[in-house]
C-alpha cells in the first residue's frame, strides 16, 4: 500500500529496453496495426503511473500504466471541449469546407475524463484506489 502522502504520478521518460526497430521486429503489431501496443520498458516503468503533461489549447494530463497485460489510458483533460455537429450537408458548394472544417472539430470532443484500454481489465482495490488518485493528483495539476 502507498503511504499517504505519497504522489502516485510519474512524469520520468521511462528507459526503452530496446530500440524502436529491434522492438518492431519482435511484435509486429507495434510497426503500424492500429490499436496494439507492446510496452518497450522495464517491469520497473510498467508498474508506475507514466503521466505526460500536455500543454496548449487542449491542456491535459495522459496517464499509462499496463496492469497484467492490459494497457490503460486515462486522459484528464483540464476542461471539456464539447462542439455541436454541423446539422445539415450543404448544398452550397461554397459552405462544403466549412461543414467539413466543422465536422473535424466535432470528432475532437471530449468531457474531463477519458478512458481507454485494449480488454477486459480486472483491478485489485489497491490499482483501483491509485488510480482514483493518479486521477485526482492529474486534476489539481491542471486546475
Amino acid at each position: 500500500m502507498r503511504p499517504a502522502n505519497s504522489k502516485v504520478l510519474s512524469f520520468e521518460v521511462p528507459k526503452k529496453l530496446r530500440s524502436a526497430e529491434k522492438h518492431n521486429e519482435m511484435f509486429q503489431s507495434d510497426s503500424g496495426i492500429a490499436g496494439t501496443y507492446v510496452p518497450n520498458m522495464s517491469k520497473e516503468d510498467m508498474d508506475l503511473w507514466k503521466a505526460k503533461h500536455i500543454k496548449g489549447e487542449d491542456e491535459r494530463i495522459e496517464i499509462r500504466k499496463t496492469l497484467d497485460g492490459v494497457q490503460v489510458l486515462v486522459v484528464v483533460y483540464k476542461k471539456e471541449y464539447q462542439p455541436k455537429y454541423p446539422k445539415n450537408y450543404p448544398t452550397d458548394v461554397n459552405k462544403v469546407g466549412e461543414y467539413t472544417r466543422l465536422r473535424t472539430e466535432w470528432t475532437k470532443r471530449h468531457q474531463n475524463v477519458r478512458m481507454s484500454m485494449n480488454g477486459k481489465l480486472d483491478m485489485t482495490y489497491d490499482h483501483w484506489w491509485d488510480l482514483s488518485e493518479a486521477i485526482k493528483e492529474a486534476m489539481e495539476i491542471l486546475l
